[in-house]
């Protein structure tokens, strides 16, 4: 009877033996670092294949974002100190919106990783003829364009609103909002003016007693040589502009786009312009211009050196650039 109880208990010390074997042999495995068994690799830091970035004005690059340890997964979200210089979306596309500097941030929790952005100005490729001249007396141009012509301009009249102006007459017209690229294909800004509720309206460049005089004497010297090159889009169909140029002594009137009437006075059309939304351009011999009663025979002060009529039609707009008198490459 002893050595029955004793078979019997031996055979239930290995029955339990055997089940506490089978409950802690589990796979080999099964190691999840502590997230209860779901096998999710825990991030520990992430990291940008690029720390610093250079781009122009326009252009685009990827950052690449990798997480630490490997194979861990996650999601990363992405974000700009200044998106007003470079905006990053939620790929890790940076985008240059203009110049300046800006930190793009890619984070994964508590983790952080950090590229420097430097946005530069486009590079502008001289190919336009109207950028191949001489002795540039500029009224409007972007930046870039003025970079490349800077060492023949003759003298910078570019409003500044110190001593150089683009004045608006009795709030005639207000500012509207350039759209897409400038007269060269640049993303930089023109003129664009929006046309009130008067009936009539007009704006004019011109330079104060503080800025001196504009000596635009070698045009009365070298009439032949010279031109006024206007930048002119619109598609509006049937809405020309006035131009009126001052040489010191008197102004001269022609319009653009079609026949002006200003005060009962119809002013014939210089040149057609394409109602297409696209910009064209003219230029005005300053041999016609002499046509006018006008010759450059002594410095302007305090004159509206070009000025613009746009009509009275609320709404109709008024876009300009690349103003500017030159000598044409020969």
């Amino acid at each position: 009877m002893t050595k029955i109880k004793f078979l019997l208990f031996t055979l239930l010390c290995a029955v339990i033996t055997l089940q506490t074997t089978g409950c802690s042999s589990s796979d080999d495995g099964g190691n999840d670092n502590g997230n209860g068994g779901s096998n999710v690799i825990t991030v520990t830091g992430v990291s940008l294949d690029k720390t610093t970035l250079s781009l122009k004005e326009g252009a685009t690059a990827t950052l690449g974002a990798t997480l630490a340890p490997a194979g861990a997964t996650g999601n990363v979200s992405w974000s700009s100190s200044d998106a007003t210089v470079a905006s990053v979306n939620n790929s890790g596309v940076v985008t240059a919106v203009k110049k300046g500097t800006a930190s793009i941030v890619a984070a994964i929790g508590t983790f952080t990783a950090t590229c420097v952005v430097t946005v530069t100005g486009e590079d502008v490729v001289v190919t336009d003829p109207s950028l191949s001249g001489s002795n540039y007396f500029v009224l409007q141009l972007d930046d870039v364009s003025f970079a490349s012509i800077q060492s023949k301009v003759t003298a910078d009249l570019r409003p500044d609103d110190v001593n150089k102006n683009l004045y608006i007459w009795e709030n005639t017209l207000s500012a509207g909002t350039p759209a897409g690229t400038n007269f060269y294909g640049l993303s930089q800004g023109w003129v664009s003016l929006v046309v009130g509720t008067v009936g009539w309206s007009g704006a004019g460049w011109n330079t104060n007693a503080d800025f001196g005089p504009v000596d635009m004497t070698d045009l009365f010297d070298n009439p032949g040589d010279y031109y006024l090159h206007i930048g002119y889009k619109t598609s509006q169909t049937g809405r020309p502009i006035a131009i009126i140029v001052n040489d010191g002594n008197a102004d001269g009137k022609f319009s653009i786009g079609g026949d002006f009437v200003d005060n009962g006075t119809t002013y014939p059309s210089f040149a057609t312009i394409t109602t297409d939304g696209k910009w064209n351009s003219i230029e005005v011999p300053v041999t016609k211009l002499n046509e006018l009663g006008l010759f450059f025979d002594k410095p302007l002060v305090k004159k509206n050196i070009l000025a613009v009529l746009g009509g009275g039609t609320a709404g109709t707009t008024i876009d300009l650039d690349a103003i500017f008198y030159y000598k044409k490459a020969k």
